[in-house]
């Protein structure tokens, strides 16, 4: 093998490694689509990854991307607040939630903005154009006999093999309700 063509055999291998999949967060089971229910409070989330198709359409590859339906089939107003959401790989780092700043308000009551829940270590995603902020789940008051869906953005998790989110639910009066927490695995492309 002359030394150009060993060149071009490394170069090729680099770019092809640097083309790997990072990672994707998925169920034990391989799958996109989780569920947690709270039969006490009648609270349950549906986290679905790898769903993400809006504009910029390699933000997946950017941050990680999850797509949350609550709904609220319980007799207490529950609080949805970036800062009740934990996801902690399985060496204990914390991904901080990167909030778009989204809100909504139930009609005919005042908009004082979102709670920002139990805590502020959380940061912000800015992005101009695109479908992040319209797409991202908003943060306020889901009554009973409601639900809302939205994206999440977390850090990127690509240096773990596994993470836990856990949802802190609190009613409106910042009372706790409930944890729902999902175990999430990164799978990764083969790597032939």
């Amino acid at each position: 093998m002359t030394r150009a063509s060993r060149r071009l055999a490394l170069a090729l291998l680099l770019v092809s490694a640097a083309c790997l999949p990072s990672g994707e967060l998925v169920a034990i089971d391989g799958s996109h689509r989780m569920l947690a229910r709270d039969p006490q409070s009648g609270l349950s989330v549906v986290l679905t990854t790898g769903a993400w198709q809006g504009i910029p359409s390699d933000l997946d590859e950017q941050v990680t991307v999850i797509h949350v339906l609550v709904a609220n089939l319980g007799n207490r107003p529950i609080r949805l607040a970036p800062g009740d959401i934990d996801l902690i790989d399985e060496r204990g780092f914390r991904r901080d939630l990167l909030d778009a700043g989204g809100s909504f308000v139930q009609a005919g009551q005042n908009d004082n903005g979102y709670h920002p829940g139990r805590q502020l270590d959380f940061g912000r995603i800015e992005w101009v154009g695109g479908d992040v902020a319209s797409s991202a789940l908003p943060w306020g008051v889901l009554v009973p006999g409601t639900s809302m869906r939205g994206y999440v953005y977390f850090e990127k998790v690509d240096r773990a093999n596994a993470a836990t989110l856990t949802w802190h639910f609190h009613d409106s009066d910042s009372r706790p309700v409930v944890d729902l927490t999902f175990d999430l695995y990164v799978a990764r492309g083969s790597q032939t």
